[in-house]
């Protein structure tokens, strides 16, 4: 029988969950055009992109649910088993997806499904992505908790760069038409092979920082409300840096005809692989100098300044687009890098996983569910107002920098 070294790859089969989760996960992102037009047939394109747009988001209004459920199961019974079935809460939606009708097969009943669908992704997602990021921080080395929690984030967006690249990887065979009309399913049915890898995570082998509290984990979490306060205030940065680069950004330029859908998904790839090499670059460097609020601050500062230039100013061609988004994720990534193990030793081990869970989760439900939504409005109303939400969250991240102090992770 196949068995898994859990003692000898630990960190590397948490980045391998967040992988598989934040793919089928991300889907969405790629495929929003396609959805939107299959889903929400209406004439009216701005409504059309509002409940487009509602619809992502709901996975992300649901993260805090998720965390409530499965952070307490991580605090209470291991890491490794919220992970686990999170996995298989992920799966099952996304490969229904896959199958479902559209709203010219079913009418109004498709989208309600969609949406069903999604919120059960949401919660999922609120369970695994974090409970994951805390179990690789906390089995990592104690000099290398940088770099190993780096893997968690830069597993997570390998799997939003296999959701993009999905997507291009069906231009080598189909038409866009033949793409618009059945092969956009594909991808959603590879979640199939995520549902043997929840059966492969060990649950019953024992974990490190198996301390566990007699008091129920939301009462040992009031202690700790200043800490929360300021994990949600960085996420802010996070989730709207995230859901305009690989979110609204790539609709945006493909309604507004600046670039083809071909084009805007290669941007976002490439974006991404940025993305995904900063990050663990930064993970590595931060274990070096043992500085990590020094990347999160040049990282929220950077990814700030190119959101301002982007639609300040724009481009004026493909290549231009290209440069722009490498930068963004070079910048998001550096902000990404040290955030696992940041959050992590922010929290005693009784109460990690549920606050780091609700932490992150309600930071992305809150800013992440409405970036979409509030850029697709701000960009209407002018080039300046686009430029607001990115100063404020960039503001509230230097701000909870500054109070925020990390402690020992086995405290």
């Amino acid at each position: 029988m196949f068995k898994i070294d859990v003692e000898k790859h630990e960190s590397w089969i948490g980045a391998i969950g967040n992988i598989l989760e934040w793919y089928n996960f991300a889907l969405f992102m790629p495929f929003l055009p396609i959805l939107s037009k299959g889903f929400f047939p209406l004439e009216n394109a701005a409504l059309r992109e509002v409940l487009t747009f509602l619809t992502m988001s709901s996975g992300l209004f649901m993260r805090p649910l998720g965390s409530a459920i499965f952070g307490p199961i991580g605090d209470k019974f291991g890491r490794r088993k919220a992970i686990s079935i999170a996995i298989l809460l992920m799966a099952i939606p996304t490969l229904l997806i896959g199958l479902l009708p559209t709203y010219d097969q079913i009418g109004i009943l498709a989208p309600i499904l969609l949406v069903f669908l999604r919120i059960f992704q949401g919660i999922s997602l609120g369970g695994e992505y974090t409970a994951a990021m805390v179990h690789i921080v906390e089995q990592a080395p104690k000099n290398r908790r940088g770099f190993y929690g780096s893997l968690s984030d830069a597993g997570s967006n390998f799997g939003v760069l296999l959701g993009a690249q999905a997507l291009v990887a069906l231009y080598a065979f189909f038409s866009e038409n033949d793409i618009y009309s059945f092969a956009w399913r594909i991808p959603f049915w590879l979640a199939a092979f995520l549902i043997p890898f929840a059966f492969l995570i060990p649950t019953h082998l024992p974990e490190k920082n198996d301390e566990k509290s007699r008091e129920p984990v939301f009462k040992s979490l009031i202690a700790y409300k200043k800490e929360v306060v300021c994990a949600i205030s960085i996420t802010a940065l996070s989730a709207v840096g995230f859901y305009t680069l690989l979110t609204f950004l790539p609709y945006h330029l493909v309604e507004t005809n600046a670039l083809s859908l071909k084009e805007a998904t290669t941007c976002s790839a490439y974006a991404t692989m940025t993305f995904i090499i900063f990050t663990l670059i930064g993970g590595y460097a931060s274990d070096l100098c043992n500085n990590k609020k020094f990347f999160l601050a040049v990282g929220a500062i950077g990814v700030a300044a190119v959101i301002c230039f982007i639609f300040l100013f724009g481009a004026a061609s493909f290549t231009q687009w290209m440069t722009l988004q490498l930068l963004y994720g070079l910048f998001l990534g550096l902000y990404y890098s040290t955030r696992a193990a940041f959050f992590s030793n922010a929290f005693p081990p009784h109460v990690r996983c549920t606050a780091v869970s609700l932490s992150v989760s309600l930071g992305q439900a809150i800013f992440g569910g409405l970036t979409p939504i509030v850029m697709g409005y701000v960009t209407d109303v002018s080039k300046v107002l686009s430029t607001v939400p990115a100063i404020f969250v960039a503001i509230c991240c230097v701000w909870a920098l500054t109070i925020l102090n990390e402690r020992d992770s086995d405290e």
